[in-house]
Formats: structure tokens, sequence, C-alpha cells
């Protein structure tokens, strides 16, 4: 109880600030047209990654891993893929998706946490972005992924580890970074529960209902699933690919804000970059 106590009052002194939300994201979650405004300027991320580290979306068939709403897989043709098939665990997900274009080239098909449904040696190159840290079943993704995919085809990941400060997707009611590592999950939980009942707390438009009105918490739990955050560091990720049939590459992105500057140098210590590594591209090759 003192521990939670401790980490409301922390997050109430830290929620006026940028420390977790930028004011551009806090922003984007006011409303779906804002928010699909914000995800749009982060395709410039993906395609900046794709060109860092050698990864080919002209003229490619690309896979959607996690396609969500199909944002970025409209944004992948419009890069020059062949063609885009987006997958997802969520129908109400695909249904948007394939309201929004009608495409030829375009597909949006329902998979499972641990099988695609698409033909062997089918796809050239696998982005998923945003997506891994919640992949519950990631060996048997790892081998549905090499099964589909051309020799030589790539597969760009985009996610972070558990240690990083935000890496419990809690943004809008716990901005304190770390909470979950320092305080624990029990606390965490228990410290959103009472912010989001707090006459100060500002909802953002996923704690609100088709009516406006504030849904119920859903910070109800003594952990936080596995099923929604896989709670993998960098390093279980890395093993993990280590035993798959692909070969891979770790690329470790600072923090953008310029007072974490310092935690650059970290980057290179094994245990440190758990904790300062503010992105985590990873990208596996067929051989």
């Amino acid at each position: 109880m003192i521990r939670s106590s401790i980490l409301y009052y922390l997050a109430k002194m830290m929620s006026p600030t940028s420390a977790c939300l930028s004011n551009e994201m806090k922003e984007a979650m006011v409303s779906d047209d804002r928010a699909m405004a914000y995800r749009i300027e982060r395709i410039s991320h993906i395609q900046d990654a794709a060109c860092r580290y050698g990864v080919v979306i002209e003229n490619q068939d690309v896979l959607d891993f996690g396609c969500g709403s199909g944002l970025y897989s409209v944004e992948y043709l419009r890069l020059g893929a062949k063609t885009v098939t987006g997958v997802d665990i969520l129908q109400k997900s695909l249904d948007m998706a394939l309201a929004r274009s009608k495409d030829p080239r375009l597909s949006f098909i329902l998979s499972s946490k641990d099988h695609i449904p698409l033909k062997d040696q089918s796809i050239d190159v696998v982005i998923s972005y945003d997506v891994f840290e919640h992949v519950s079943h990631l060996d048997l993704i790892l081998e549905e992924l090499y099964r589909i995919l051309r020799a030589g085809g790539k597969v760009l990941i985009g996610t972070w580890g558990w240690y990083h400060p935000f890496a419990p997707h809690l943004f809008s009611a716990m901005p304190v970074p770390w909470a979950h590592v320092m305080f624990g999950e029990r606390a965490l939980l228990q410290a959103c529960r009472r912010v989001y009942h707090s006459a100060w707390y500002v909802p953002t438009m996923f704690d609100l209902d088709a009516d406006g009105r504030k849904k119920p918490d859903k910070y109800t739990e003594e952990s936080i699933s596995t099923d929604y955050v896989n709670k993998l560091l960098i390093r279980d990720f890395e093993r993990t690919f280590k035993r798959s049939r692909f070969t891979y590459q770790t690329f470790l992105m600072p923090f953008g804000s310029r007072w974490a500057r310092w935690t650059r140098v970290l980057l290179r210590v094994p245990w440190a970059r758990e904790f300062v590594a503010g992105y985590v591209w990873f990208v596996l090759t067929k051989s």
C-alpha cells in the first residue's frame, strides 16, 4: 500500500509533464482523427529503418504483421510495395482495414496467435511495428514467418523490451518511468486504478465508450497479463531468434529527449541497455 501511494503521488506530479507522453502524443489520444494523423507521421520512422537496415519495400510482396486497422498497410503500397497482406488476430481491426481501402493489391486476413494462413514462400518482406512485445507464442510465430518467406526474405521488427521505462503500455495513467521495475506490477496497477478515479485525471479516447462515458477501469488484476504484453527483455528476444532458423541483427535506438543523452553510452553495456534503449529494431533474414 505504501509503494502504491508513493507511486500515485509521483504520477500526479508527473502527469502534466512530457516525461511519458509528448504534447503531440497527448493530442493524438484525444480523437480517432488525431490518432490517425499521428500514426501516419510514424511511417517515416519505419521507412527510415527499412532503408538504414537494408529492408527493401519497393516491388516486394509485403506482409504487415499485426496490421490493426490497416493504416500502415496502405502506406506500404504508397512506398512502392507490389502487394501488401495485412494479418491480425482481431476481426474488428480487420473490418476497419477492409473499409480503409479497396485497392486490389491489398488484402487482409484473420490469423491466430500461433498460425499465419498464407502459402509457403509467398512473401518477400515482413514488417511488424509496435507488435512483437505483444506476441505470446514467439517461437511458433517465427516458424510461421520463416515458412511463408521466400529465400533471402527479411523481417523488420520494431519493438521494445520489458525494462523499457514505459513497457507496460499504461501511458496515460502512469507517466512514471520504470514504475513496473521499481515498484512492482501489483503496486503499479493499484496506483493506476487510483489515478484513473482521481478528479485530476484527464481521460483519453481509449477511456471513453461510444457515448462519451468513462469506461470501468481496467486495473483490477494483481499483475499485467502476458497475453497483452509478453514481458520479454531484449536478450529474451535475441535468444529466441538464435534458436530459430533465422539470422538476426539488433539495432538499439537511444531516447530522443535531450535530457537522456547521457544514457547513450550505456547502450553498449549488456545489462544496462535493457533499461536505456528507447526503441529496438531487429532484422531477421531467411538464408
